[in-house]
Parts: structure tokens; sequence; C-alpha cells
């Protein structure tokens, strides 16, 4: 079917696959979802001289991630702790897995929790999802012993070792400082696989991120991850939630391959943590006859550090053509741009009109 395009301004008159616009989905090192779109203009858009806007949309973190991350949990259960402190530290570690460790873009398959006291043992593994895992973890007992990090490191890379995801992330938490310098903790971090990453929690007056042989911020530097401090049991959920971050830092616009561009139009303004979509806005430097293509580049982050993505439209100019004024009702054949192989998008064009007008759904399809 082919339908003309009537308006007050002079428009030019393109072929169209009638595809919508489809977002560029990415992932950041750590599992979480980072996307960019580029929403107008349509791909192989012909466009007069001048300069050209860019409109779409960026994300971090808005989309079900794929089950990708194991999660398990070390908890000191030594006798410093109190029977009321070892259930203020199952308290927190329980809602900080109801609210974030289940959110479907983290992508934790399997998770596991783990005691240690003077010695550890491994108390359950299962779906991260599954309701046992509250009922497990309210179950485990206070061991009431000494604060052996060897034994929790090494009972925990058993646990993570075990689990099939292709990444497995440890919450090794403690309210001490290592009391077993008979114990190979140099050896236990050896030991620890390339996919496993310690994240160290130290929580209360004797425990710290402080530098040490046998500290919780040793195991963290050594097997990838990161160790974080909080006061005391009331501060556990805030310190335990900084273990996951994401965010989206900045987006950028090449044109013809040329150098990155910043776009600061940004609604709302960048950076923002994840869960976090935004829209944005940038205008092309001026552009001359020929085919440009225009990326648009969403840098962020997650715990796993930092990465792109990239969408891709095109644009096209054509050389002028002389016109004659018409003689007749009858309409001159249409300029058509050239084939656009190979170019990027997703085969979509679209109809800027000649005097900046939008004039409506105008198209021909085939």
């Amino acid at each position: 079917m082919r339908k003309l395009l009537i308006g007050s301004a002079v428009a030019v008159l393109v072929v169209s696959t009638g595809a919508p616009a489809v977002a560029v989905d990415g992932t950041l090192p750590g599992g979480i979802g980072i996307a960019v779109d580029v929403e107008t203009p349509l791909p192989d858009t012909v466009v007069p001289k001048g300069t050209v806007t860019v409109v779409g949309t960026a994300s971090v973190g808005t989309k079900r991630a794929a089950p990708t991350t194991a999660l398990v949990y070390v908890l000191d259960s030594s006798g410093s702790l109190t029977q009321a402190g070892w259930q203020a530290e199952k308290d927190a570690v329980a809602g900080f897995h109801r609210q974030v460790a289940q959110q479907p873009h983290l992508g934790i398959g399997t998770a596991g929790l783990v005691a240690f006291a003077t010695v550890a043992r491994t108390e359950w593994v299962g779906p991260a999802a599954s309701p046992d895992f509250q009922s497990r973890l309210q179950a485990m007992p206070w061991h009431d012993g000494s604060t052996n990090f060897t034994a929790g490191l090494r009972e925990g890379t058993k646990t993570a070792s075990a689990m099939t995801e292709p990444r497995t992330i440890v919450v090794f938490l403690s309210d001490g400082r290592d009391n077993h310098p008979l114990e190979d903790f140099e050896g236990a971090l050896a030991a620890v696989p390339e996919r496993v990453d310690f994240h160290t929690v130290a929580f209360g007056p004797d425990a710290s991120c402080g530098t040490g042989s046998r500290s919780l911020k040793r195991m963290a530097d050594a097997t990838g991850g990161t160790c974080v401090q909080a006061a005391g049991f009331e501060d556990l959920p805030a310190a335990l939630g900084t273990l996951f971050p994401s965010e989206l830092h900045h987006l950028t616009l090449t044109v013809d391959g040329g150098p990155e561009l910043p776009i600061t139009d940004v609604t709302p303004a960048l950076p923002q943590p994840g869960p976090k979509q935004v829209r944005y806005t940038v205008e092309t430097p001026p552009l001359d006859v020929g085919d440009h293509p225009l990326c648009v580049t969403a840098h962020g982050s997650d715990h796993g550090g930092p990465g792109t993505v990239t969408d891709c439209t095109n644009v096209i100019i054509l050389e002028p053509t002389s016109t004659t004024t018409p003689t007749s009702t009858t309409s001159a054949p249409p300029t058509t741009p050239p084939p656009a192989a190979a170019r990027p998008g997703n085969r979509q064009v679209s109809v800027i009109p000649r005097g900046g007008v939008d004039t409506g759904d105008g198209t021909v399809t085939r």
C-alpha cells in the first residue's frame, strides 16, 4: 500500500519496514543489565543539512537478569555475639536477602547459608527465591565459639565451589578479629576459585576493614571483593545494601565514528543508581551530504566493574535537486535514498520534512 505525504512543509517520501525501534541490552561484569535505545531518528531517515536531534532512553538494572550468580552467606556465630547479637545478625541477612538479593535484576539463582565460629558448617543450599531460605536461616543455631576466619573461609569456598552458576559471591560477616593464628589463612585464600568473590562485612567495635595479614580486608582484596564497615547491628542492613551497587554514569554520542561527545540533556540527571531509566536528547554537529552513523553509548557499572552498551542509527542527507513549479496537479516522483547495505540500526526508515515540522505518519510500505 502507498500513501503520499501531504503537508505545509516540503517533505521527503521514503520507504519503511515498519518495525519499531528496539533497545540494545547489555550485561555489566556483575550480571546486572544495562540498555540504551535510540528512539529517533529511525535508521536511514532522510534529513536536511544541518544538525540532527537524537532522542532516546538508557537504563541500568531495570530488566530481569539471567540467573548467572550464586550467593553464599557466611555468618559469624562466635561467642562474642551473644544470643541476641546472633539473632540480630540473622535478621539483617534476612532483610537484605528479601529486599535486595531477590531482586530480578541481580540474576541470583542459588543461595547458601554457612555459620562459623571455632569450626564452620554449611546449613542450607537451595534456590535463592525459595521460602526455605528464610526458615532455615532463622533455625540456624548459635555456636558460641571462638572466631576462626580460616574455617569460615574454607567452608564458604567449599559451598561456593559446588554451585553451578558461572559466578558466586560470598558475603562473609564478622563482629571480631580472627583468633586462630595457627590456621593457614593464606593457603585458604589461595584455594578460592577465580569465579568466587568474597565480600566482607565488619560490624561492631571489635571488627574493622583495617589492614592486616589475617583481616576481613585482606580476605576481600585477595578474592576480588570489597570490605564494608557497620558500626553495629542496626547498621548491618545498610552496609549489606552497598554490596550490590549499580549505576548509570554518563552517556556519549559519536557521529561518523568520531570522538565521543558528552550527552548532558538527561532526565533525571546522571549519574543515577540502579535500577533506573533516563531519557536523553542531544544534537549532532552540522551534517553535510552523505550517510551518517549516529551511535549513543551508555556507560555504567555494577559490583563486578564498569561496562558499556551502544545503540546506533543512521541518517541520510541527499544531494539537492533542482525543482520547477509544476504545471499540473500531478506530483513529481519523490526522491528516494540509495540502498543502505551495512548501515547500523534496525532497517527502519522515517521522514523528517525540510521545514522541520512533523507531518504525521506518512510512510510508504512495501
